[in-house]
């Protein structure tokens, strides 16, 4: 987990002068893209099949009940979890050889946190759920399973990360999806489709998966003791990672709090329907957040850790617009022949929201390369400050527009949110401002050298092969 490779480092050439040589390469980041791509592409697919297939089998208030029951979970996966995965990925990225007691502290810190949030979230959801939706309050109950499971799952993940070892990485990233489309359709073949059977999918398919993952590692968690001090170093690290991954958290899920609070189950169904089609560019940034961290975190040396973050800056940001206005153009046709004519009510909300993520995904490169290169704080703000505005104006905006109001103060916030970033790069970093902007002349121009260049050695292999 460190520098990116020679192949892609002439990629988007507007750069910070150099202070010393880089650092040595650990893993090829054009490797480590195709790879997560590739699993992010088979997410995408198969997050599509099955969202497609809960709002036409769950229609939009039985859908509205499936978020409701699967809300808190997977929403605190990523605040519960003391960013350990982050710390295990740092902590493995800078050593030759991983030590089995990081392996085995890491393990047992995913399983405590799991397990005591777990029990302390189910003892809590009467307080949480409005009246209305207390028939969901089993249901709820018991996907409190899912928490231990993701932790433990995500933190040997981590490791993966770290070690560079993104095609393992990348098969665990896919994986869940895949096995929550089977159990679909097993649910739909055998006549039981009902929310809480969805949500059995759902936690089936991260039980099996985290099994997977300990697999690979069984030999040394049955013959390595936990030790206190790993731990605790482990916990320091990922508590410093902890703050802005908490702002970044409440600013990127504070729509739904407000929503299930404020809305009912069929307008909760049309935003979910909203975000299915927004989130799909999440597929699109995320190999760019894993890679970036990766090789940001393994540069020792500043400028050139800087460097590395403005160059995964630029292709993520050429990557997220153009997905950004190709999932605009085919939303219409997307709601109508693909979920059905009664979800026609979320068009203009799922407009809002891809504006609303395809900067989310820009800031959130940038954010945790930041993070990476020792400069967590300015997350704290800028998401500090994208929530007072999404609050401030989602309430009110949710309560007389509906949906497309929350969804218009959403986007309100992530322009916001990027803004305070990409400023406090350029004046307290002293970053070039045109290394923030994908779009200008010499950028495209070394991406199309690169691109003739991969596609001239393609063409190569292909006429040599027998």
């Amino acid at each position: 987990m460190t520098q990116i490779s020679s192949e892609s480092a002439e990629v988007l050439t507007v750069d910070i002068p150099l202070a010393a040589p880089a650092s040595p390469v650990r893993f090829s980041s054009k490797r480590a893209y195709v790879q997560t791509f590739a699993a992010s592409a088979a997410i995408q697919s198969l997050g599509l099949i099955s969202g497609v297939l809960a709002a036409r089998l769950l229609g939009p208030e039985g859908r509205g009940e499936l978020a409701v029951i699967i809300f808190l979970p997977m929403l605190l996966v990523q605040l519960g979890q003391l960013e350990l995965p982050r710390s295990l990925a740092y902590e493995v990225s800078r050593v030759d050889e991983i030590s089995p007691v990081v392996i085995a502290s890491s393990f047992w810190l995913a399983v405590g946190l799991g397990v005591l949030q777990a029990l302390l979230l189910a003892g809590l959801l009467p307080l949480y759920l409005p009246v209305d939706k207390l028939h969901a309050l089993s249901a709820s109950r018991w996907f409190m399973v899912y928490l231990p499971a993701a932790y433990i799952t995500a933190t040997l993940m981590g490791s993966d990360q770290g070690r560079g070892h993104f095609g393992r990485f990348s098969l665990l990233l896919a994986l869940p999806g895949a096995l929550y489309v089977a159990a679909i359709l097993i649910a739909w073949g055998s006549g039981h489709i009902s929310p809480a059977t969805f949500a059995v999918g759902v936690l089936a398919a991260m039980v099996f998966t985290t099994g997977v993952r300990m697999g690979l590692d069984w030999n040394v968690l049955r013959r390595t003791m936990p030790d206190w001090t790993t731990a605790q170093r482990l916990l320091k690290r990922g508590l410093s990672f902890y703050l802005p991954a908490v702002a970044t958290f409440a600013l990127y899920r504070a729509d739904m709090f407000i929503l299930v609070r404020m809305a009912p189950n069929e307008a909760i169904g049309l935003y979910a329907v909203a975000q299915a089609i927004a989130m799909g560019q999440v597929g699109t940034v995320n190999p760019f957040i894993q890679v970036a961290f990766a090789a940001v975190a393994g540069e020792v040396e500043p400028r050139q850790a800087l460097q590395i973050l403005a160059r995964h800056f630029r292709l993520a940001q050429l990557a997220v617009i153009c997905v950004g206005l190709l999932s605009a153009a085919v939303t219409p046709w997307l709601i109508r022949l693909v979920f059905g004519a009664q979800f026609i009510g979320a068009l203009t909300t799922t407009y809002l929201l891809i504006g609303s993520t395809v900067l989310w995904g820009m800031e959130q490169v940038l954010e945790q390369g930041l993070r990476a290169a020792g400069h967590p704080r300015p997350g704290i703000i800028s998401n500090f400050l994208g929530l007072v505005v999404l609050v401030g104006l989602g309430i009110p905006a949710c309560a007389r527009y509906g949906i497309a109001g929350l969804a218009a103060a959403v986007l309100a916030a992530q322009i916001l949110n990027l803004a305070v970033l990409v400023c406090f790069c350029v004046a307290g970093l002293k970053m070039p401002t045109k290394s923030f902007w994908a779009f200008e002349a010499g950028t495209l121009s070394a991406l199309a050298l690169l691109l003739k260049t991969d596609w001239n050695k393609f063409r190569r292999n292909i006429w040599m092969m027998p």
